[in-house]
């Protein structure tokens, strides 16, 4: 059978559709910043986080560019470790974050700390094509929060315009 472009195209959305890796840009949810609901000692463990995290993606990026699957291997996992919001939260922290963390925010966060861990393994495994999977929809996960809970930091994702910007 010979398939022609269109019909390649609907396989390939049908089979992303199942998989879930097609992310619709536009949310149904408003964007609800979460940045100025935390106390600050939690916006300083969020923000250290984000920052680990960002380093540890370009190192990734970095690993399967070359095919270092110990490299993605040992960033993937640290990502999925780097849980600082639970290893050093108080109870008053705990408190805290669930008065001011929806349980959207909660659970993609799990799953962005998950995917973390499938792309772990997958490197581990050796796996190239379930290594750029995971990486996907580990920018996906990030894109996803930050255009729900971040609008505040990343205002590109909220329709605004950054500060500064003219036409």
């Amino acid at each position: 059978m010979r398939l022609t472009k269109n019909t390649t195209l609907a396989v390939y959305l049908a089979a992303a559709a199942i998989t879930g890796i097609v992310v619709n840009p536009v949310f149904a949810k408003e964007a609800d910043p979460i940045g100025p609901k935390l106390t600050p000692r939690l916006k300083q463990m969020l923000a250290e986080e984000m920052l680990s995290v960002r380093q540890a993606a370009k190192q990734i990026l970095d690993g399967l560019i070359v095919g270092d699957h110990s490299l993605v291997a040992t960033q993937a996992q640290q990502i999925h470790d780097s849980f600082i919001l639970q290893r050093a939260l108080t109870a008053q922290d705990k408190k805290d974050l669930m008065k001011a963390a929806s349980p959207e925010f909660l659970q993609l966060d799990g799953e962005f700390h998950m995917t973390a861990k499938k792309l772990s393994e997958a490197a581990q495994h050796k796996d190239y094509e379930l290594q750029r999977f995971y990486y996907s929809r580990l920018v996906d996960s990030c894109q996803t929060c930050h255009s729900q809970f971040a609008t505040d930091k990343f205002p590109a994702f909220s329709g605004a315009q950054p500060e500064g910007h003219s036409h």
